[in-house]
């Protein structure tokens, strides 16, 4: 998830998701950031939070205090016993055990010394007497008018705590009337786990809208993250050209791996496999293996990924799902796709550019007749084929091998190789290293 060398909230994916925040924060909406627990262990999302709270209204609550929970201590039922009660219903499994000490279950973990409302208190009054219902009173003041109170959430220890904020000051100020360059406003900026099990879907539509951190990058995100880390190479071009989008296609929206690959894969399609099992990703999480029957949209992770977005394996990048093909090993299918991908989209501008060269020698040495010859299968329907219909690598390499056409021998070899490669990726077939290296040989410098 960590963009290596680059900010993360300069990138434009990562800074327009900020400013649509920023936006409904400046319309009066009180706004729930949620974000990966990736985005949080790799330390990205304090920092884009630093971001969003940079703005003057904002009213930061500190973090709380914390120490051990205690551990409950046996307590011994006052419900007797019946005389008439069968032994069996006494012996079952501690079912009807009635005068079996009953015993709390033990709690772990840490609690906070102060609530969100107390230390908020603290934060904009000092010393003052706090009162019973701080929050309350904070609200009757006007302490907290035309403000955003910023609650970082993973900080916290009681989701309920954190939902009561969320949703007690939003109603308040709907329920004084406010306008809404006067309310106070909350974000929240949390990790699913830190909110009530049911909070979002109580949520009120009306002053609370909720973010996901989700199609927040983008191609040109990966791109720029992955021309970064990628130090100057001495290898030929053809294999840069190719090496970087092939990097930003397998990596997708998972920016860790693409400065990964891009610091330390050396371009090869052979060796890419052993790279990707390298990239290390602690824990395991089941992924899915086929995407076709999950619903996805760019506003929140699906439930099925929701496991796997926490983990930062899974967003929805360049208008699609996309696993990270780390945490599971991924079929020769998947990564062969995805290095098709990249390798159409490095190599077909250069194919492209490289034939119409080759169409302007053939047209000069060719005669009407070969030229009709050879765009008859191009015309569209119901059209002769004229000098204007684009002569295509397949026809004008037959013409050069069955001498219609003669071309010079390093035009011919030029010629014969884009049309293998443009065969082999209309076919969805990425080219293996020895394609790559005989088309890079034949291309002139």
């Amino acid at each position: 998830m960590n963009a290596g060398a680059v900010p993360l909230d300069s990138l434009p994916g990562p800074a327009r998701h900020l400013r649509a925040v920023a936006t409904d924060l400046d319309d009066g909406w009180s706004c729930v950031w949620l974000v990966p627990d990736a985005l949080v262990d790799a330390g990205d999302a304090d920092d884009l939070l630093g971001v969003l709270e940079s703005r003057p209204d904002a009213v930061r609550v500190p973090a709380p205090e914390s120490r051990r929970k205690r551990r409950a201590t046996p307590r011994s039922s006052p419900v007797e016993v019946p005389v008439d009660v069968p032994a069996w219903a006494r012996t079952t499994l501690g079912v009807f055990d009635w005068d079996w000490p009953l015993e709390s279950p033990p709690e772990s973990g840490v609690e906070s010394t102060s609530t969100v409302a107390q230390r908020l208190w603290t934060g904009c009054m000092g010393e003052e007497e706090m009162p019973d219902d701080p929050l309350g009173e904070l609200a009757l003041r006007g302490a907290l008018h035309g403000r955003v109170i910023v609650l970082c959430a993973w900080e916290e220890n009681d989701p309920e705590d954190v939902g009561s904020l969320l949703t007690r000051l939003p109603a308040d100020a709907k329920q004084r009337g406010l306008p809404p360059g006067e309310r106070p406003r909350v974000l929240v900026a949390a990790r699913t786990a830190d909110l009530p099990v049911r909070l979002l879907d109580g949520l009120d539509p009306v002053t609370t809208r909720v973010h996901w951190w989700w199609a927040a990058c983008g191609r040109l995100d990966t791109a720029v993250v992955a021309a970064t880390a990628r130090p100057p190479r001495r290898a030929d071009f053809v294999r840069d050209l190719v090496a970087a989008e092939v990097v930003v296609e397998v990596a997708g929206p998972n920016l860790a791996l693409a400065a990964f690959l891009a610091t330390g894969w050396d371009g090869l399609v052979a060796t890419l496999p052993e790279h990707l099992k390298a990239f290390t990703h602690e824990g395991e999480v089941d992924l899915p293996r086929d995407l076709r029957h999950v619903r996805g949209s760019p506003e929140r992770p699906p439930a099925e990924l929701r496991p796997a977005w926490n983990a930062g394996l899974a967003d929805y990048w360049d208008g699609q799902l996309r696993l990270t093909p780390v945490g599971g090993a991924p079929t020769p299918v998947d990564l062969a796709t995805l290095v098709w991908r990249g390798q159409n989209r490095a190599l077909t501008p250069l194919i492209d550019a490289h034939r119409a060269r080759l169409e302007a020698r053939v047209r000069s040495r060719a005669s009407l007749a070969v030229l009709a010859e050879m765009s008859r299968g191009t015309a569209p329907p119901g059209h002769e084929a004229d000098r204007r219909t684009v002569l295509e690598l397949g026809a004008m390499a037959w013409a050069a091998q069955t001498s219609r056409v003669r071309l010079s021998t390093v035009d011919k070899q030029l010629l014969f190789r884009l049309r293998d490669a443009r065969n082999a990726l209309a076919h969805l077939r990425p080219l293996d290293d020895d394609e790559l290296a005989g088309l890079a040989d034949v291309l002139p410098p």
